[in-house]
């Protein structure tokens, strides 16, 4: 929003950039501006939430294969 761009990891946690003073994003600023990055994620999951916007969920099914050695 404005300046500001809040990327949002389902797993957890986000990241925060200013791209007037950081156009490449690379530098977090999420806990720097704690506030602002829980600003913006409250709009995000507002937004997301108005549109019905159909979020990942776990699937509790999925069973990964073994790598190979």
């Amino acid at each position: 929003v404005g300046d500001w761009k809040l990327i949002k990891w389902y797993e957890g946690g986000h990241e925060l950039y200013n791209l007037t003073e950081d156009l490449s994003e690379r530098h977090d600023r999420a806990t720097e501006l704690p506030d602002k990055a829980a600003q913006l994620e409250a709009q995000l999951m507002a937004e997301l939430q108005r549109v019905d916007a159909k979020l990942p969920r776990p699937n509790p099914n999925y069973r990964p294969k073994p790598q190979p050695k």
